[in-house]
């Protein structure tokens, strides 16, 4: 009888115990996002600062970590940086500049084809 109330009292500790690493990872997913966000500035050769100013979201103190265990990597297998893609700023390329994608053809043909769908029902009202 004694050990079954000792088997019953233990029960619910040993649950509670096990999801602690579950808490815990939920509690440390942001500051291993913020590392992993340094790391990749670093690797693609971003200034420190930019990388503050790109993820002004995310603690400094995080992005620097990542940024710091990345240089320090990087330094010991003599590794080089792989340039990031130029950043692309909305509104510059005009619709006729911009690269047509399989899924925005498709879009667009339905899109000009209910256009064109729409004045010749009207003009059959009439």
């Amino acid at each position: 009888m004694k050990a079954l109330r000792t088997l019953l009292l233990l029960l619910p500790l040993a649950l509670t115990l096990s999801g602690c690493d579950q808490v815990m990872e939920l509690l440390n997913k942001p500051k291993a996002n913020g590392k992993a966000i340094g790391a990749a500035c670093r690797h693609s050769g971003r200034a420190l600062e930019d990388c503050f100013r790109r993820n002004s979201k995310v603690p400094k103190a995080d992005i620097f970590a990542g940024w710091k265990e990345m240089n320090e990597y990087m330094q010991s297998k003599k590794m080089d940086i792989v340039p990031p893609p130029p950043d692309v700023t909305t509104g510059t390329l005009s619709p006729a500049e911009a690269p047509k994608e399989e899924g925005e053809s498709a879009a667009s043909a339905v899109a000009s084809a209910a256009a064109s769908e729409k004045p010749s029902k009207e003009t059959a009202k009439h």
